[in-house]
């Protein structure tokens, strides 16, 4: 009987070291290999690269269209990019010009 009360009483000093090693195992399984670890923050670099420069280059694009809506504005109006746009758009042409059509 005083076996079992030395190894209950050992045991109930021990608790919070075995509730430490339990979470100690339980955080270092998930950051090894859980959803939000470190080999899937790895794994995620080459796409998050790739949508960065995806995210350049709409910007990019971005800037050259709000570009031509200022130069389009009644106030700041270019004939250049004017007559770019009825050629484009309309099929307008000079005299004499020769269109060459591709597919």
């Amino acid at each position: 009987m005083d076996k079992s009360v030395d190894i209950f009483g050992s045991f109930k000093q021990n608790i919070p070291l075995f509730i430490g090693v339990c979470l100690c195992a339980y955080f270092s399984y998930h950051i090894v290999l859980g959803r939000y670890s470190y080999q899937q923050l790895v794994s995620m670099q080459p796409a998050a690269t790739a949508k960065s420069k995806e995210l350049d280059s709409l910007k990019d694009k971005t800037a050259t269209l709000e570009e031509k809506v200022t130069l389009m504005r009644p106030a700041t109006l270019s004939s250049d990019l004017l007559e770019e746009q009825i050629r484009l758009i309309l099929g307008y042409n000079k005299s004499g010009e020769i269109v060459i059509l591709s597919h």
